[in-house]
């Protein structure tokens, strides 16, 4: 067995891989987008191969973090993958230690952030020395309570501009961390994807944008879908838009939408007005955790009460 570090080519090998381990094809645009494109700057990937076999594969994703005013590099962790032939040898263990000694002392990666499932959180804490965040829960709000009512103030828009990330800066300004969202990040984030579609909605009025959100249909198992914010650009002090938005966006869509769903950290100050539009913990709850490789923002980075966050910042919406 070796462990070798990603060469362009290797794509073949890695998406058939991903066939064989998760049972489900991903499109090389989507391979490309997440790491080629992604406009953070450098992806890392550790392969594990036996001879001209792949059998084993750990990947991250760059972003940009604020940390206490700072501008950083950071990583979101990707695809783990283990070959089934191979599996109970612990390459996920070697891979991931080889990877973040890489970015840590090579490109200064300050952390690496993630959503593990149930089946790889235990690894991640147990053998790879993260901690745990929070296990994050979402904010449901059930449609029959919705009005249809469309507002002549709200528009579609489909591409993001600096007063989307302006606003996106002050609301998540409150918190010690949070992901960079440069009109850059966004519009890569969002609009480039090629694997969803997410829709972008805006309230303007005379005196300009009010605030925006951005959201995707997710099918449910019952046939109806779920609609789910992705972004809450919203201020709290135009947080009486939330109801407009809501009414608005459930008239837009012809699909039957059951419920409406966000992540909002509970010490956002937006959290309780939610609350009072009739949003409620329900869902799926995530896992959370994060290594950090630089020691010096471990303690303020390892209570979640620091941390602004949005689905954007996982891989998995």
């Amino acid at each position: 067995m070796e462990v070798k570090d990603f060469q362009f080519g290797d794509e073949k090998d890695i998406l058939s891989l991903f066939e064989i381990t998760f049972g489900r094809f991903m499109r090389q645009d989507v391979w490309q987008w997440r790491f080629q494109n992604n406009p953070a700057g450098r992806f890392c990937i550790k392969l594990m191969w036996e001879n001209d076999k792949l059998v084993g594969h750990y990947a991250v994703s760059p972003f940009d973090v604020n940390i206490d005013s700072g501008l950083y590099q950071a990583s979101l962790s990707m695809t783990t993958m283990t070959h089934p032939d191979y599996n109970g040898r612990g390459f996920f263990k070697v891979l991931a230690t080889e990877l973040y000694k890489t970015i840590y002392e090579q490109y200064d990666i300050k952390l690496v952030m993630g959503y593990p499932n149930k089946n790889s959180h235990y690894g991640f804490i147990k053998n790879l020395k993260w901690k745990d965040l929070a296990v994050v829960h979402h904010l449901v709000l059930d449609t029959s309570c919705l009005k249809r009512v469309k507002s002549d103030q709200i528009f579609l828009t489909n591409n993001f501009r600096g007063v989307h990330a302006s606003l996106l800066k002050r609301i998540s300004s409150a918190f010690c961390l949070s992901v960079e969202r440069s009109v850059e990040y966004l519009n890569w984030r969002y609009v480039d994807n090629p694997l969803n579609k997410y829709y972008i909605f805006e309230y303007v009025d005379d005196v300009g944008l009010r605030g925006f959100l951005v959201v995707k249909l997710y099918s449910m198992l019952d046939g109806t879908y779920g609609l789910f914010i992705m972004e809450n650009g919203i201020e709290g002090e135009n947080i009486s838009l939330l109801p407009i938005f809501l009414s608005h966006i459930f008239s837009f869509f012809s699909e039957k939408i059951s419920t409406i769903n966000t992540w909002l950290p509970l010490f956002d100050r937006r959290h309780i007005f939610y609350e009072k539009n009739g949003f409620m913990l329900g869902g799926k709850p995530t896992y959370w955790g994060v290594r950090f490789l630089d020691p010096k923002f471990d303690l303020l980075g390892s209570d979640v009460r620091n941390w602004y966050y949005s689905y954007g910042d996982s891989d998995v919406y």
